[in-house]
């Protein structure tokens, strides 16, 4: 009985040791890797091409995009809510009414090729034929290809564009609220309201969504804001995810937003060093025209 005793008494010691030591395991860090318009850098910006590249990396874990709305209602993945004249070939213009797209049929703005021009920004851009896509065709892509990422969608909106470049906020987000509802019913297994969030720097835009109560994530944008107290409290609400431009990022900010349980994404972030230095730093992903880049990080 007595050996019995200490083989148990051994048992004890050993399991409690291998509970004490896994359960001070570092927790896996989980970096939301997200391709910049899908991979500028390399595909033409907002491309179904471009798409179809990010999917192809592994570490790839969302893509970015901007979404307009076209004069049939329809999401247009760009951008600009206008032809971009350095990216897209038609008559050199620099007046961006010419080629509104919020005064053109998806059919018009499809017609116009935005991608065998290249980008004078990003020479290693592969150049290639393309369009700017709807944003139902990138769903299809996405069916097509068996992988769903996350989606990151951004809404081309600010004030003075109202009414001229893009419907006003509240019917902007019932428009992407009817988008998100029917690709839902397509896509049952996508299980899309858990993988989209819908970004923007226009507060507007986000308070109508959030209204809607879709169940996707809210994200803020910022470019030159260095107090994300301020930029909440001008929102209204606390938003998911706190993106500001990864020039503005410090440690108090990563501290501030971490301690409310804000994710903190910085934008668009193109060297590896300071993609190396935000990680460090302690941020929750990664926003890239490079997603090919990621591969080489360490965290």
């Amino acid at each position: 009985m007595k050996l019995l005793n200490i083989n148990y008494n051994r048992l004890l010691l050993v399991f409690v040791l291998l509970l004490t030591i896994f359960s001070c395991r570092k927790p896996e860090r989980k970096i939301d890797f997200q391709g910049h318009r899908g991979a500028r850098g390399l595909f033409p910006e907002n491309s179904l091409e471009g798409f179809d590249y990010a999917l192809s990396i592994e570490k790839l874990t969302t893509l970015e995009l901007d979404v307009v709305v076209s004069y049939d209602k329809n999401l247009i993945i760009s951008h600009e809510p206008w032809l971009n004249h350095e990216i897209c070939a038609f008559a050199l213009t620099t007046d961006p009414m010419n080629f509104n797209l919020y005064t053109m049929t998806t059919e018009e703005i499809q017609s116009f090729d935005c991608g065998s021009k290249g980008n004078p920004r990003f020479p290693n851009q592969k150049a290639v034929v393309t369009y700017k896509p709807a944003l139902s065709e990138l769903f299809d892509l996405l069916h097509n290809n068996g992988r769903w990422p996350n989606l990151n969608i951004e809404t081309k909106s600010k004030p003075s564009g109202d009414n001229v470049f893009h419907p006003k906020p509240k019917e902007f987000a019932a428009i992407i609220a009817t988008e998100l509802e029917e690709a839902a019913k397509r896509y049952p297994k996508a299980d899309l309201y858990n993988k989209v969030t819908i970004q923007s720097f226009d507060y507007r835009t986000l308070r109508e969504l959030r209204k809607l109560h879709l169940g996707i994530k809210l994200c803020l944008l910022t470019e030159n804001e260095t107090n994300p107290a301020e930029a909440m409290d001008r929102l209204g609400f606390p938003a998911d995810i706190y993106s500001p431009n990864y020039q503005t990022v410090t440690p108090d900010i990563v501290n501030w937003c971490h301690f409310r349980r804000i994710s903190i994404i910085p934008w668009t972030v193109n060297e590896l060093e300071d993609m190396q230095r935000l990680l460090d730093m302690g941020v929750d992903g990664i926003i890239s025209d490079y997603p090919n880049k990621f591969e080489e990080l360490v965290f």
